[in-house]
């Protein structure tokens, strides 16, 4: 928290914690250029030790998805790098967890193949890092109607 790599409250000061699948959560700030940075830095085997040739990823919740969150997302006024408020960057945030994750297998695997990283969060561009799915959903006529605005 000492370098400022997570996304703070609407005060800017405290880091913001939310509730997701393990419980109480901070979230890194990847609208921070050395936030992404750093995580691209953590593929490798000495900080994952999982890390292989052919590892792939999927970013899963990364909405961000927080569960006591309106909208299930986090609060519009929370304050991300450069003074944006998370209502700003929201769509955006999404595409800098895939884009970090992809440079950071890309870096790993010394730009000798294309990553497969696979996201749920889309924003325009997203596609230069890899593929999307649309998320928990079923092939219904209910969940189709639930893609037009």
């Amino acid at each position: 928290t000492e370098k400022g790599h997570y996304v703070k409250q609407a005060n800017g000061e405290s880091d913001y914690e939310g509730w997701c699948w393990p419980g109480s959560s901070s979230y890194y700030d990847f609208t921070n250029p050395q936030v992404r940075s750093a995580w691209a830095d953590k593929f490798n085997p000495r900080d994952y030790p999982y890390m292989t040739e052919h590892l792939h990823i999927w970013n899963d919740m990364n909405e961000p998805s927080v569960f006591n969150g309106p909208e299930q997302s986090m609060q519009r006024d929370l304050k991300h790098f450069g003074g944006w408020e998370h209502r700003d960057v929201h769509n955006i945030y999404g595409m800098f967890v895939h884009q970090a994750t992809f440079e950071g297998l890309k870096k790993a695997r010394s730009g000798k193949d294309r990553p497969f990283v696979l996201s749920r969060a889309f924003y325009a561009g997203t596609q230069r890092f890899g593929a999307v799915w649309t998320g928990d959903n079923a092939a219904t006529w209910e969940h189709l109607q639930s893609t037009v605005p």
